[in-house]
């Protein structure tokens, strides 16, 4: 728009200018304002290009945002699931390093155990590789 003023203000110089030199023949003149319209025109339509083309841009900007936060609340509830994992690997970890020095401890427990799992209670002791229920107290309903 600060364009067409200056050219228009740049034709209306020109026109004065001309006319303190020598006046302007009525087709000098025309042919300047037509070329003003062409430009001004041109300018006008390039600026709603221009808007169009914002709004585009604006539609994409909003959808891309979205897509962040949706983005970010799904990385959130993995971070989650990742700290709880953690908290349950080193609870099971602790309880299995327990069991272990526990039943080594006790040997008599340790038979009664192999038995229990039905194992021979002459057989090599092995490692049990049994983990205990997370949520015994209060099952998660499935």
């Amino acid at each position: 728009m600060r364009r067409c003023a200056t050219l228009l203000a740049t034709v209306l110089l020109m026109a004065v200018a001309a006319r303190a030199d020598e006046a302007l023949k009525p087709e000098q003149l025309k042919k300047a304002y037509d070329d003003t319209l062409v430009q001004l025109k041109a300018a006008q339509n390039r600026k709603a290009e221009l808007a169009k083309e914002n709004e585009a841009l604006a539609a994409k900007v909003e959808e891309l945002s979205k897509q962040l936060a949706a983005s970010q609340t799904q990385l959130d509830a993995m971070r989650r699931q990742v700290a709880d994992n953690d908290d349950r690997t080193f609870y099971l970890r602790s309880y299995h390093a327990a069991w272990q020095r526990f039943i080594r401890r006790y040997p008599e427990v340790m038979t009664r155990w192999k038995i229990y799992l039905g194992n021979s209670a002459l057989s090599v002791p092995q490692e049990s590789t049994e983990l205990p229920d997370l949520d015994w107290p209060w099952p998660i309903a499935g």
